[in-house]
């Protein structure tokens, strides 16, 4: 547990770098939006669009990467929330138990497991009726603490 906080100090002064500040309006973020955000804490941020059309972004923390979905997009690009999404493959995958302990454990960033075992994390964060740029660098933020305590939780 001392690991995980230093590690969260460490993440918090590195990610701590003020993002464009200010109120986003009702109805969600759009992708431009987020990238700002994430570019301003020195982080890479490549937009483009999943399957169905809606915005995505792909970019990494401690070595893995992630992508930034979008969900509930209007025709306006704004959208009602965004879900922070990464898999990890491993040779063997996990069980079922070592997800659910997880889950059990942590408050932020839930788990579950493919058709292959392969544990993917995710957390979600809903902005329709509006938010800060702020309060998404702050999730960024959680997660750039999450990602890499479940990286070393599936390899101890």
């Amino acid at each position: 547990m001392k690991t995980v906080r230093s590690l969260a100090a460490l993440l918090a002064l590195v990610l701590s770098t003020p993002a464009l500040a200010g109120p986003l309006p009702d109805g969600g973020v759009t992708a431009a939006e987020v990238a700002a955000v994430m570019q301003a804490k020195g982080l890479k941020a490549e937009v483009t669009k999943d399957k169905d059309g809606d915005p995505m972004i792909t970019t990494g923390v401690d070595g893995t990467t992630f992508r930034v979905l979008f969900y509930g997009c209007k025709s306006t690009s704004r959208c009602a929330a965004i879900q922070f999404a990464t898999g990890i493959d491993l040779p063997e995958g996990l069980t079922l138990e070592t997800i659910n302990e997880w889950n059990r454990k942590n408050r932020f960033g839930r788990a579950y497991l493919d058709e292959e075992m392969d544990p993917y994390l995710q957390m979600d964060m809903d902005l329709e009726h509006g938010a800060t740029s702020e309060a998404v660098g702050n999730n960024l933020d959680t997660w750039a603490v999450v990602l890499p305590a479940f990286k070393a939780y599936i390899r101890k």
